[in-house]
């Protein structure tokens, strides 16, 4: 029997214990432990195989705040489909004409993340199609008529964060069969009416 040995044997009982659970305990101090996930933006992305979906997914964009799904849903012509065109309502083109003049999908994505850069802290973005009908539909088009209000509670003073608006939209169907917004009209209800186009308009500056 070894010295070392021997003096464990001559420890008390509740004391060999201890030693015996503490050298359990630290051999996996040196192991590797799984690396967390890093954060990430949520995500409920839906495959828009349908041109109904593609409101759904605008939808969960704001929601979830994320402008990489909101993009998606914009025509990229790079996938087949025609380039993407906003037409304001008339009030805000003038309101905001330097903005408009060459707006197109980049810069949709750069007035979504300044709106949520400005979002008041703990706040969300919502989006609500009140009213959302077909108004044609074929293999590789669609036509939809729409009634929205648009809450963006940010911290912009002087700048309403509710918008409220009438939309016109054409969606087109890509080569891989997914359906994107092509030509999306933007149309106040009542002359004087706070808009989408006035609030894109706003943080595309």
């Amino acid at each position: 029997m070894t010295p070392r040995a021997a003096a464990l044997r001559r420890l008390p009982p509740f004391l060999l214990a201890a030693f015996v659970a503490l050298l359990a305990a630290s051999c996996g101090i040196f192991e590797t432990r799984t690396p967390e996930p890093p954060n990430q933006l949520s995500s409920n992305f839906v495959p828009p195989t349908d041109p109904s979906l593609v409101f759904q997914n605008l939808v969960n964009a704001f929601h979830d705040q994320n402008s990489v799904n909101y993009l998606k849903c914009l025509a990229d012509s790079s996938t087949g489909l025609p380039a993407f065109r906003f037409d304001p309502d008339p009030e805000a083109r003038l309101n905001y004409a330097a903005v408009y003049a060459a707006w197109n999908r980049q810069s949709e994505q750069q007035s979504f993340e300044a709106m949520k850069a400005q979002l008041a802290t703990g706040a969300t973005m919502t989006l609500v199609f009140t009213t959302l009908s077909a108004t044609s539909l074929s293999a590789d088009s669609a036509q939809y008529d729409a009634r929205y209000e648009l809450t963006v509670p940010h911290t912009r003073k002087g700048l309403q964060t509710l918008a409220a608006g009438r939309a016109l939209f054409a969606l087109g169907s890509d080569r891989t069969r997914s359906w994107a917004i092509v030509r999306w009209t933007d149309l106040a209800v009542t002359t004087g009416d706070f808009t989408w186009s006035d609030l894109k308009g706003a943080f595309g500056q």
